[in-house]
C-alpha cells in the first residue's frame, strides 16, 4: 500500500477506456454467463479475446463501484495477494522464511510493476500470475503431502484463474512438470512420476478444455506465426517472425536489466526493429539470454530453484518473445517473469550470505530498508503520474518525443476530456510519424470534425476522411465520419453538392452494416442542409418505423416538426420522450420553451 496506494487517485488510462469504464458489457455481473461465452465481451468485435475471469473480476468491481479507484484498488490487492502466495510458495520450495520475504518484499514494491497495478485493463497480467503461483505453491502441498485432496482443488482453481485471465495460462502444466522434477534429490521413479502425473492430470484437462473453447469461440486455439507480410515492423501483422525474433535479442536484456535496476521505465519504450541474425547487437543479445539460462539451470548449489525459476521467466516470456504484438516490449508483460526472477534471487541468497557473513547484520538490514524504501519511492512517484492521463503521456514525450504512441495518447487523452482543439496537434504529429495507424487517423477525423465551425478547418478534415475511407471503405464508422466531415463543409464553404454527397454516403452505410438510427439522423442533417425540412423529417419518420426509434432520433424529429410549425405534435413529442426520459435535461430545457406564453 506505501509503494502503490497512489494508484487509487489514477484515472482510467489508454486501453483501460474500450475494454472496461467504456465496455458495456462488464457494467453488470448479470451478464456473466455472457462473458464465459462470448470473446466479443471483452471488447467489442474489434478486440475478440476469451478472458472470462478477467471479465468477471472487473464486473464485481464494476459492481461496488464503477470509478477508477475501485478497479485500482482491485489491482493493488491482487498484486498484494501475488507477493502474498509468492512468499509462501518460495518458503515452501526453499524452506528459507527470511530470505523468501525479503525477496516477496522487494516483489512487493517493485517498480516495474507500475504499468501492470496502474493500468486497469493490464489486471490480465496480475491475475494470471496469482493462478499459476497458486498452483504451484498447490502442488508443492500435493507433492509433500499424500493424502490431501486441497492441494488439488487449488491446482484446479488456479488453473482457471490463469487460463480465464491470460493465454498465457497455457503453460502451467509444463511448469508443474518442471516442479515436479525439480523437487526430487533423485530422478523420480514410476510410482513417484504416477503421483505427480495424477494431480496434475486435471490440470491438462482443464488447458484442453480452454484451449477447444478458444477454438470454438475465436476459430483458433494458437496464434499464427507464419504467413506475416513484413510490410509495417512496428505493427505486429506487419512483423515477420525473423524480424520479431531478431528485434527480441536486442530486448529481452533490457528486460532482464530492468528486473534488476528498475530505469527508464516508459509506457512506449524505444524499439528499434532488427531483420537479421548477422546484425552484432542480435547476436549478443541472444548470446547473453543463452549464457544466463545455462548459468540458471547449471547443477550445483540450490539448482532446483534456479531451474524453476528459469522455467517460469521463459514459459511466461516467451509467447510475446515469439507471437508479434503491436507493441513488441511493453512493461507490464515482464510481470510474470519479474515473479520468475523473484525465484532465482532466492536460490542466490544462500550463497550471497555466505559471502555477506563477515558483514554487519544492521548494515545488511539497512541496505534491505534502503531497497525497500528506494522501491516505494519508485512506485509511488510512477503511480502518481497515472492520476491523470495526459500527465503520463507528457512526461514520456519528454524523454522520447519521436513516440507515434506518446502522441496519440496525449491527444485521444484530450479528446476525452473534452479538449478538442487541443487534441488536434498531437494527433496530427502521431499521424504524420505513423501514417500507417488506422486509429490515429480515425481518432484525428473525430477531432476534426468536433470543432465548433467558428474554428473548423473543412478542407483539413474532409481530406482527412477521404483517407480514412479509403484505407477502410468497408467500415461503416469511417463513412459516417466523412459524412460529418461533408456536413461541415456544407455548412462552411456554402456549396449544396456537400449535402447531397453526405446523404448518399449515409444510406451506402445501410448496405455494408446494421442498420441504425444513426445513419438516419446523418441523412435528416444532409437533407436540411438542402434546404427541404420536410425531407429530412421524413427521413426520421423512415427511422423510427423501421424501430430504429432512439433518444436522438426521436428529439430531432420533435425539433423538425417545430421547425415546420407543427408546434402541438413537436410538444406531444417532447412530453412523450420526457416520460421516458425524465432526467434528460434535453427535454427539460424543451419543455420550458413550450411553456413560454406567445409574443
Amino acid at each position: 500500500m506505501c509503494a502503490y496506494g497512489v494508484a487509487l487517485a489514477g484515472d482510467y488510462v489508454f486501453d483501460d477506456v474500450h475494454s472496461v469504464s467504456g465496455n458495456p458489457t462488464v457494467q453488470s455481473l448479470s451478464n456473466f454467463a455472457q462473458f464465459w461465452t462470448d470473446p466479443g465481451a471483452f471488447s467489442g468485435a474489434a478486440a475478440r479475446m476469451y478472458r472470462p475471469a478477467l471479465l468477471t473480476s472487473f464486473a464485481l468491481n464494476i459492481a461496488i463501484s464503477p470509478a477508477a479507484w475501485s478497479l485500482k484498488l482491485g489491482n493493488v490487492l491482487i498484486h498484494a495477494a501475488v507477493a502474498g502466495m509468492l512468499f509462501w510458495w518460495l518458503s515452501r520450495l526453499s524452506r528459507r522464511v527470511r530470505a523468501s520475504f525479503a525477496i516477496a518484499a522487494i516483489f512487493a514494491v517493485h517498480p516495474l510493476a507500475s504499468e501492470a497495478i496502474n493500468m486497469v485493463s493490464a489486471r490480465s497480467e496480475l491475475l494470471s500470475m496469482l493462478g499459476i503461483v497458486v498452483a504451484l505453491f498447490a502442488h508443492v502441498s500435493w507433492q509433500r503431502h499424500k493424502a490431501n485432496a486441497w492441494p488439488c482443488m487449488m491446482m484446479i482453481l488456479g488453473t482457471v484463474v490463469a487460463c480465464g485471465s491470460k493465454e498465457t495460462g497455457v503453460v502451467l502444466p509444463g511448469l508443474l512438470l518442471v516442479q515436479t522434477f525439480c523437487l526430487r534429490h533423485r530422478v523420480p521413479n514410476g510410482a513417484q512420476w504416477r503421483r505427480a502425473l495424477i494431480g496434475i492430470a486435471p490440470v491438462v484437462a482443464l488447458v484442453i478444455v480452454y484451449l477447444i473453447a478458444r477454438k470454438l469461440l475465436l476459430g483458433e486455439a494458437t496464434v499464427q506465426l507464419l504467413g506475416r507480410t513484413g510490410g509495417d515492423p512496428s505493427s505486429g501483422h506487419g512483423r515477420t517472425l525473423l524480424t520479431q525474433l531478431a528485434t527480441m535479442g536486442t530486448l529481452l536484456p533490457r528486460m532482464v536489466w530492468q528486473s534488476v535496476v528498475p530505469t527508464h521505465l516508459a509506457l512506449d519504450p524505444v524499439v528499434v526493429y532488427r531483420h537479421s541474425f548477422a546484425d552484432v547487437s542480435v547476436l549478443m543479445g541472444w548470446g547473453m539470454m543463452l549464457g544466463l539460462t545455462v548459468l540458471g539451470v547449471w547443477p550445483g548449489a540450490n539448482a532446483r530453484l534456479r531451474r524453476i525459476g528459469t522455467a517460469l521467466v521463459w514459459a511466461i516470456a516467451l509467447p510475446w518473445i515469439v507471437i508479434p504484438l503491436n507493441m513488441p516490449f511493453a512493461e507490464h508483460r515482464l510481470y510474470g517473469p519479474l515473479v520468475g526472477f523473484a525465484v532465482i534471487a532466492v536460490a542466490i541468497a544462500a550463497p550471497m550470505r555466505r559471502l555477506l557473513a563477515r558483514v554487519p547484520r544492521s548494515a545488511v538490514r539497512a541496505a534491505f530498508g534502503l531497497i525497500l524504501v528506494l522501491g516505494v519511492a519508485g512506485s509511488a512517484s510512477r503511480s502518481w503520474l497515472y492520476q491523470d492521463e495526459r500527465e503520463l503521456w507528457q512526461e514520456e514525450l519528454a524523454h522520447n518525443p519521436g513516440s507515434f504512441r506518446a502522441w496519440w495518447g496525449l491527444g485521444t487523452s484530450r479528446m476525452r476530456k473534452g479538449d478538442m482543439p487541443g487534441a488536434i496537434a498531437p494527433l496530427q504529429q502521431a499521424h504524420s510519424l505513423c501514417p500507417q495507424h488506422h486509429d490515429t487517423l480515425r481518432n484525428l477525423v473525430e477531432a476534426l470534425i468536433a470543432l465548433p465551425d467558428e474554428h473548423a478547418d473543412a478542407i483539413t478534415a474532409l481530406a482527412m476522411a477521404d483517407k480514412l475511407v479509403e484505407r477502410s471503405p468497408a467500415d461503416p464508422w469511417g463513412r459516417t465520419l466523412k459524412v460529418q466531415a461533408q456536413l461541415q463543409a456544407g455548412r462552411l464553404l456554402g456549396e449544396p453538392q456537400y449535402f447531397v454527397d453526405a446523404e448518399q454516403l449515409a444510406f451506402s452505410c445501410l448496405k455494408i452494416g446494421k442498420a441504425k438510427g444513426y445513419v438516419y439522423q446523418l441523412a435528416s442533417y444532409a437533407r436540411h442542409g438542402q434546404g427541404d425540412v420536410a425531407g429530412a423529417l421524413a427521413h426520421l419518420e423512415t427511422s423510427i418505423e423501421r424501430g430504429l426509434n432512439t433518444v436522438d432520433v426521436r428529439f430531432d424529429r420533435a425539433r423538425l416538426l417545430y421547425e415546420l410549425g407543427r408546434q402541438r405534435e413537436a410538444q406531444q413529442a417532447i412530453i412523450d420522450l420526457q416520460r421516458d426520459y425524465p432526467t434528460d435535461q434535453r427535454m427539460i430545457g424543451a419543455l420550458r420553451h413550450f411553456a413560454k406564453p406567445p409574443k
